[in-house]
């Protein structure tokens, strides 16, 4: 019976160790397997991640879609054109550009935008203004007004960014 339980004992040891050996080795394999398929798919990713950069920046293109460069007015604050006066509008303006040069150009005739902005602003009831037809048509004749004085490019849009009227 000793006899038996020492073979146990060395045997047992000897498939422990086997155990022990294939245990690592399935840990190395399974550790460079998992590296070399990380490794793979990270180049994967990164070379589509490039290819799909174009086409995004290229779905951004269309000129409906593209917003340009944008010049922002201080608040404006008008009476409207009231019989009894007592109606004013309060309206911040922001004016889309298409190009940077023409900040420049902004810039300097400040003075004139602001006077024909205010006049026309001035012109307009506030029963006019509050139809969304007649912002939309304020926002045509701004338009149209602002590109008449201006050479170095075009304003593309006019954004109110704020509109109250009391």
């Amino acid at each position: 019976m000793a006899e038996d339980s020492e073979k146990e004992e060395s045997g047992g040891g000897g498939g422990g160790l086997i155990k022990i050996i294939l245990l690592v080795v399935g840990l190395l394999v399974g550790a460079g397997g998992g590296f070399f398929f990380g490794k793979g798919m990270g180049e994967k990713t990164a070379k589509e991640a490039q290819q799909l950069e174009p086409a995004a920046e290229n779905v951004n293109k269309d000129p409906n879609t593209m917003v340009g460069e944008m010049f922002k007015l201080e608040p404006f604050v008008v009476n409207l054109s009231e019989p009894r006066g007592n109606r004013y509008l309060k309206s911040t303006i922001e004016l889309e550009m298409d190009s940077e040069a023409l900040k420049s150009e902004l810039e300097r005739r400040k003075a004139q935008l602001r006077d024909t902005i205010l006049q026309l602003l001035t012109s307009k009831s506030s029963q006019e203004l509050q139809a969304m037809e007649g912002k939309f048509r304020l926002r045509d004749e701004l338009l149209s007004r602002i590109n008449a004085m201006l050479v170095n490019g075009t304003v593309t849009r006019v954004y109110f960014t704020e509109f109250v009227i009391q």
